[in-house]
């Protein structure tokens, strides 16, 4: 899977000019949008807003925007683009296919099934629907899991949790279609919308209520990731040296699935970010995954919220804000198929 097995970057080495640049595309992203922000005043405002600088010496309705509006719209995008990579590397490593990504088990069919629940019966208020969400796209990686456990007499394999997967999504979708038939118009407007993949509106309760979750999932899969390595070698080795492939693989299937549930439940389906961003770290640091996983997080939210920049300054030209989920289809799709071409004469691992 890695043509590039002999890097070996030391983490310290992508850690710090990640966050730097991470940090950097923040300030940045901040001055965009349908009213231009002057950078000093952006950086004012962020020293006023860590009590650095008195509220005084900040312009005010520079301060709301950048604190009330842009700055939680952009943690929100740094901490879905982030943790959707995160969880896409872990995905492709578990599954060792550099085609997988983070809603391969079934994760956006069941959180879309029980957003537009919240849409029909009329419960898509800020707590409801992020809630029905979720236990949507939980229900789903739960019963594809145990499916997989039973087929397989207590072993979860990789082929087994793909074709389950296959299955629980298609089922998920077509309980989405029946629903979608006796919605009406309004109910399935919103519902389109939503699947789109989006960061407008985003405020600091979103980001509050994704960040929990995002975080500590990609804090234990960063501790966890030099099993995987281990189990890139295969089962039998793996055993030999004292890691239980079937356990590590459900457990980090678990926190993959977790952190995905927990972003696409606040922003809805974005995709191709785990599938493009971890693909492209692996080809630059290695294939070592404490290494991949860090360089992923940082690219994938400075990715995304580079995406939500190039939207936000679109719209001083248009009056209506597309979803981002639409910009990241746009280039990952792309990739995508040069991805499935240039595999194709190898074959997949």
């Amino acid at each position: 899977m890695d043509n590039n097995k002999n890097i070996r970057v030391p983490l310290p080495v992508v850690a710090v000019p990640g966050a730097i640049i991470l940090f950097a595309t923040i300030v940045v992203s901040i001055c965009i949008g349908s009213t231009p922000i002057k950078l000093m005043d952006v950086i004012r405002s962020l020293l006023g807003l860590f009590g650095i600088l008195p509220r005084s010496a900040v312009q005010q309705s520079a301060y709301l925007s950048v604190t009330s509006i842009r700055l939680p719209r952009i943690i929100c995008g740094v901490l879905a683009g982030g943790g959707l990579a995160v969880a896409g590397a872990v995905m492709q490593g578990v599954f060792r296919n550099p085609l997988a990504d983070p809603g391969l088990l079934g994760v956006s069919a069941g959180a879309g099934f029980g957003a537009l629940i919240a849409f029909k019966t009329g419960l898509a208020s800020f707590i409801l629907l992020p809630a029905l969400s979720f236990t949507g796209a939980i229900a789903a990686v739960a019963l594809i899991i145990g499916v997989s456990f039973a087929v397989r007499g207590g072993r979860a394999s990789s082929v087994t949790l793909v074709m389950s997967g296959m299955a629980v999504s298609a089922m998920f979708n077509a309980f989405t279609s029946v629903l979608l038939s006796i919605s009406n118009e309004y109910q399935v407007n919103n519902y389109i919308f939503w699947t789109m993949g989006g960061l407008s509106n985003r405020r600091w309760e979103h980001a509050a209520t994704m960040a929990p979750p995002v975080l500590i999932c990609t804090a234990l899969l960063l501790l966890l990731s030099n099993r995987l390595d281990i189990m890139m070698l295969g089962d039998e080795q793996a055993r030999a040296l004292g890691v239980n492939s079937t356990l590590n693989r459900v457990i980090m299937i678990l926190l993959a699935s977790f952190c995905t549930a927990a972003i696409v439940c606040v922003t809805g389906p974005i995709g191709f970010v785990g599938l493009m961003v971890p693909h492209i770290m692996r080809l630059i640091v290695g294939p070592s995954h404490r290494v991949l996983c860090t360089a992923s997080f940082f690219a994938g939210g400075a990715f995304l919220t580079l995406c939500d920049s190039f939207i936000r300054w679109i719209s001083r030209f248009n009056a209506r804000e597309f979803p981002v989920g639409i910009i990241t289809a746009l280039i990952g799709a792309p990739f995508f198929l040069f991805l499935l071409v240039k595999k194709s004469g190898s074959g997949l691992e």
